[in-house]
């Protein structure tokens, strides 16, 4: 049978460690059994019973490594890491607050300009985008816009779903 190296340092610390258990100093504070008639000391100063001393006496002697109750109690005692969460804080109370009135959105026309022919009422070029509108005042344009009025160069519309007002300037008055 072959034994590697390592097996061999394991063998060797081994016995090393027994022999040293073994063979190797005593401890200074071992204790060792009592004779009849000696006087044993102690490192505190007390004197332990000897093999013909009564049990009564040997208690008594022992007596002062009793610890009181409520120290023997706590030794064990249940103890927790747990902190309660603080209290929520108190709700903010505000006043409720009215919702915005809808208004019209701003006007989707430009003013052209105008033309009215001999006799005839007056017509109002606007423009949507690419789109170019002639109108008169009374007339409807997409359902939504109502044309009131033309005068002193301010064209007055009327937004339908809100019923609200809104003018366009046309830059030059009459």
């Amino acid at each position: 049978m072959r034994v590697s190296t390592r097996s061999k340092v394991l063998i060797g610390v081994a016995t090393a460690v027994v022999a040293y258990v073994v063979f190797g100093p005593r401890d200074a504070e071992t204790v060792a059994p009592a004779r009849a008639g000696a006087t044993p000391h102690s490192a505190h100063g007390s004197t332990t019973p000897s093999a013909g001393a009564p049990l009564a006496r040997s208690l008594l002697l022992l007596a002062h490594r009793v610890v009181d109750q409520t120290a023997a109690d706590s030794l064990f005692a249940v103890h927790s890491w747990y902190v309660a969460p603080p209290p929520p804080p108190p709700p903010v109370v505000t006043a409720p607050v009215a919702p915005a009135q809808p208004v019209a959105p701003p006007l989707p026309y430009q003013f052209i300009g105008t033309y009215q022919p001999n006799g005839q009422p007056q017509v109002l070029f606007l423009s949507n985008g690419d789109r170019v509108y002639d109108v008169h005042v009374g007339d409807t344009l997409d359902n939504t816009y109502s044309i009131d009025s033309f005068s002193n160069g301010v064209l007055v519309f009327t937004y339908k779903p809100l019923n609200q007002k809104q003018e366009l300037v046309a830059g030059a008055t009459q």
